[in-house]
């Protein structure tokens, strides 16, 4: 169901320097935060959004596309279709970063150390904040890893890296959020086009069991250790698996 056609904005000062397409996707966004807006909702159409901001067609379509390539607003095609919310996806933030990582020619080794040191953190948050609702997320993401096999090495990235995504959440900052879930999305995209058969089945599962108990616990101490650990691990694991990979620059 499209949502009503807010009022037409106040404009705002406006810097020489930025583009007025870019200007106006940022009104977009604000509209879609103020509105509070989920995923899946329908903006305005073109008629009543050209109103609402006060530019020309080519400008607003510009400032969607914007918006679109960086997953934050789709734009269905057809009768009936229009611009929908997106969402703060980590994966599509991922790719965006990823532009930046590769001008700064950052080398994979660079990405894993980041993780080694944001994710212990926000193990220690998550056993401090403890939010019933991520919990219950933590504890079907354990339930995950009884059903791993050894021979699906996609299945497994998918319920291991789910967990590290759920810690993230569980701490409470959205920066460190957005951020360490980016991170995870560039590293298993990777990891799994490396065609490399997986490994440390057990342990990994073990250690993940033990930072879980130590969040369910409310014991951030022992999950940023425990955490840290089982970081350090698969950094070593990185460079005993996947050598060629180490020096590589991230690229989009």
């Amino acid at each position: 169901m499209q949502q009503p056609t807010p009022p037409r904005r106040t404009p705002k000062f406006r810097q020489r320097s930025a583009k007025m397409a870019e200007l106006v996707a940022r009104e977009i966004v604000e509209d879609i935060v103020e509105r509070q807006l989920p995923a899946g909702a329908s903006l305005p159409s073109e008629a009543p959004m050209l109103e609402m901001y006060g530019v020309a067609r080519g400008t607003l379509r510009e400032a969607l596309r914007i918006l679109e390539n960086n997953g934050l607003v789709r734009v269905r095609p057809g009768r009936g279709g229009g611009p929908v919310v997106g969402a703060a996806d980590p994966y599509n933030f991922g790719r965006t970063l990823t532009l930046f990582l590769q001008m700064g020619r950052t080398r994979f080794w660079e990405l894993v150390e980041a993780r080694v040191i944001m994710e212990p953190m926000m193990a220690r948050l998550a056993a401090e904040r403890r939010d019933k609702d991520r919990l219950a997320e933590l504890a079907k993401a354990m339930e995950a890893h009884k059903g791993l096999g050894t021979d699906d090495q996609a299945a497994y990235l998918s319920v291991v890296q789910d967990f590290h995504g759920v810690v993230a959440g569980m701490s409470g900052n959205g920066v460190l959020d957005l951020f360490g879930r980016a991170l995870k999305e560039v590293y298993t995209e990777r990891v799994i086009a490396a065609e490399r058969p997986p490994a440390r089945w057990a342990e990994v599962r073990r250690e993940h069991e033990a930072v879980a108990q130590a969040i369910f616990d409310g014991n951030g101490a022992d999950a940023e250790e425990l955490m840290r650990a089982h970081m350090l691990e698969l950094s070593a694991g990185f460079e005993r698996n996947y050598a060629a990979l180490h020096a590589e620059i991230i690229g989009w």
